[in-house]
């Protein structure tokens, strides 16, 4: 059951990686040299939201009763990179398949608005700004 777990994880962070390295090649080829900056806002919130949500199909089972997505991923790769608005479209996004992919139950709604106050906190973090070094 461990190894499984692990091979579960793996193809995860595998998934994760390979993602983020064509959108990379996107951005650089297509999205910076013809279209700008809003177009490439839009590929990434479109992009993670779909991301997002296939990281939900492919989870990490952790006991019988308890499994582990790594959606919340997907939501702070696109605020790092876009900013706080195509992170909250994107976990709007993520949400909406949640509960289409699930069904509409009361974990659906709770996961479904988990991920969007993630894309919240996620925007929040990113804003403040950044001290390497605070003495107390």
């Amino acid at each position: 059951m461990k190894k499984n777990r692990l091979s579960q994880l793996l193809f995860n962070i595998t998934l994760i990686i390979s993602f983020m390295f064509a959108a990379s090649i996107v951005r650089e080829q297509i999205i910076y040299r013809v279209e700008g900056i809003k177009r490439y806002k839009m590929y990434c919130l479109i992009s993670y939201g779909l991301l997002g949500s296939i990281l939900m199909i492919y989870t990490i089972q952790i006991d019988s009763t308890m499994i582990l997505d790594l959606r919340f991923l997907a939501v702070t790769i696109v605020c790092l990179y876009a900013g706080m608005v195509p992170a909250i479209i994107a976990a709007c996004i993520i949400g909406i398949m949640r509960l289409l992919l699930f069904g509409i139950t009361a974990s659906g709604i709770i996961g479904a608005a988990t991920i969007i106050v993630m894309a919240l906190l996620s925007g929040w973090t990113v804003r403040l700004p950044y001290r390497p070094f605070i003495r107390f």
